[in-house]
């Protein structure tokens, strides 16, 4: 039996969480993610639109909340008459994925805490690796990343991809966007078909949300694995948080999980999923182009001749050359001039930023 409390407190936290985050994002980005916490708090479709007033009433209460939680603590969650910590993820779901729940609980950019407590759709074994796929949620925040990787811990968030992925879908921009439109294409879905009715094609958005929730898990999968960070991740994130070193560092960590030889473009290869690959180079946020510029040209040359040994090669010379990116900021860490925050900032910006244009 489910504490009745439990939910409660996970939602107080999540309401905390909230506050935090809501200062890392972009004016657009904070925008979108409050439209998808109001649609997932009043039940609604990731297509359905709320009304403007009662959105903006929402939102305005909601910042009233956050400011009044600037002090708030955390709350423990209760098991039985056991008091949990908030951060104790194993020893919660313990007692929860027996009940056919799962709960979550981290980091997000610029280390801010983020929650989350879910239905639990399937649990895997992949070697070491333990990976909770979630279904609707019971407490979520702002953040909402469709996937979160915590050691050996891989969370898949279904619900929190289908908004992510109508909310891109959705976007006014994405007209034009060829690799989406090829990638819908393998679903029997036009772009404008899709907006137009999305309850009618309800069978193939969720072929597409499946393809992409896999693609979600191998990504994650892959940060897991990768080794050439595992040192020099969390000591910049820990020496410049909210930064452009911070924004670089997750990038690149991304940009290796994505090519690794556990990560998303290996599994799309050896599937031959053309729609991930499609989707993969349609949404591409950020530094993400800069770091796999290999990619898009090994596209063009797979479309023209249907050979995915032209995919694999720019997969492996893209993490050969991250690889030496990351051995190269090791080194840089290891430095006796590293102890010197404004030595290290200026030496970071000059090796890679510089050259990124920023």
């Amino acid at each position: 039996m489910i504490p009745p409390t439990l939910i409660e407190e996970v939602r107080w936290n999540c309401d905390i969480a909230s506050a935090g985050q809501a200062g890392h994002f972009s004016l657009c980005g904070l925008l979108m993610r409050l439209r998808q916490l109001y649609k997932w708090e009043h039940g609604l479709a990731p297509w359905r639109e709320p009304e403007v007033a009662d959105a903006l009433d929402w939102i305005a209460r909601r910042e009233r909340d956050w400011d009044d939680l600037e002090e708030a603590s955390w709350r423990t969650l209760p098991w039985g008459a056991a008091a949990i910590d908030p951060f104790a993820v194993e020893t919660l779901n313990r007692h929860l994925i027996p009940q056919g729940l799962a709960y979550g609980a981290g980091l997000s950019r610029g280390l801010a805490p983020t929650f989350f407590l879910g239905e639990l759709l399937e649990e895997r074994r992949v070697g070491e690796l333990t990976i909770l796929i979630l279904g609707p949620e019971l407490a979520r925040d702002l953040d909402a990343s469709p996937g979160l990787c915590q050691g050996t811990l891989i969370y898949a968030r279904r619900q929190a991809l289908a908004f992510y992925l109508w909310d891109h879908l959705s976007d006014p921009t994405q007209q034009g966007n060829a690799y989406l439109q090829l990638a819908l294409k393998s679903y029997q879905l036009t772009l404008k078909n899709l907006l137009a009715d999305p309850e009618a094609l309800q069978e193939q958005f969720n072929a597409f949300l499946a393809g992409e929730l896999e693609a979600v898990i191998r990504h994650e999968m892959g940060e897991a694995l990768e080794p050439s960070l595992k040192n020099a991740f969390p000591a910049v994130l820990e020496r410049f948080p909210q930064t452009r070193l911070e924004l670089w560092v997750r990038t690149l960590k991304d940009a290796l999980a994505d090519v690794n030889d556990w990560g998303r473009l290996a599994y799309i290869i050896a599937e031959q999923r053309l729609p991930s690959l499609a989707v993969m180079l349609a949404w591409r946020p950020g530094l993400l182009p800069a770091l796999l510029p290999e990619l898009a040209p090994a596209f063009t040359e797979l479309m023209a001749t249907g050979d995915w040994g032209v995919m694999e090669a720019a997969r492996r010379a893209a993490l050969a050359r991250l690889r030496e990116m990351a051995a190269g900021l090791n080194t840089l860490l290891e430095a006796p001039d590293a102890a010197s925050p404004a030595w290290l900032q200026d030496e970071l910006h000059r090796r890679y930023l510089t050259p990124l244009g920023l």
